[in-house]
């Protein structure tokens, strides 16, 4: 089984991308967040406290994803989520590489735009105002580590443009690409 990270910011067209190829492919498509979400809630139950940092969160992502590979039996994960994230305080933080060496993607995806498109979408997606400059910042930072996962994993990056769904259609279709 063959394991895609696909990452980018929010709003640049991940998620539709992933679920339009997942039905059309036979590949399973479930993000980061969802996994982070139904860890958390385990833990919540189990340990009465819950979970707010980015390191927390990613070592709840992969516990997460490690259950869940485990419990699938296809051809390929198509894994949504970020190669970096706004903290609390609204610092951008890049996700460890060992989060990385653990999720052991077979290939990296990083979904790129114009950040003023971005915002345009997020604003009309989430009713609230949103900055180009910080949209700007966020993605730079996401582009540029996602090159050096894909360097320290010894891995493939591909960069396609916001909603290219063809784009990661051929990636997924053809496995010589995975």
């Amino acid at each position: 089984m063959k394991v895609v990270f696909v990452g980018g910011v929010h709003g640049v067209g991940k998620t539709t991308a992933c679920e339009q190829v997942s039905r059309a492919y036979g590949c399973i498509h479930i993000s980061a967040s969802d996994l982070i979400r139904r860890e958390r809630a385990d833990a919540i139950a189990a340990n009465e406290k819950q979970v707010n940092d980015i390191d927390g969160n990613q070592e709840l992502l992969v516990r997460g994803f490690r259950r869940f590979r485990d419990s699938y039996d296809g051809r390929c994960i198509l894994l949504d989520g970020h190669f970096a994230l706004r903290d609390g305080i609204g610092d951008i933080q890049r996700l460890p590489l060992k989060v990385f060496r653990a999720l052991a993607p077979d290939h990296l995806i990083c979904f790129e735009d114009e950040p003023a498109a971005i915002a345009d979408r997020m604003r009309q997606r989430d009713l609230s105002k949103v900055e180009v400059d910080l949209v700007s910042s966020l993605q730079h930072q996401e582009l540029l580590h996602a090159g050096d996962v894909a360097l320290d994993l010894e891995i493939p990056l591909t960069v396609l443009h916001a909603f290219d769904v063809s784009g990661l259609q051929q990636l997924v279709s053809s496995p010589s690409n995975l």
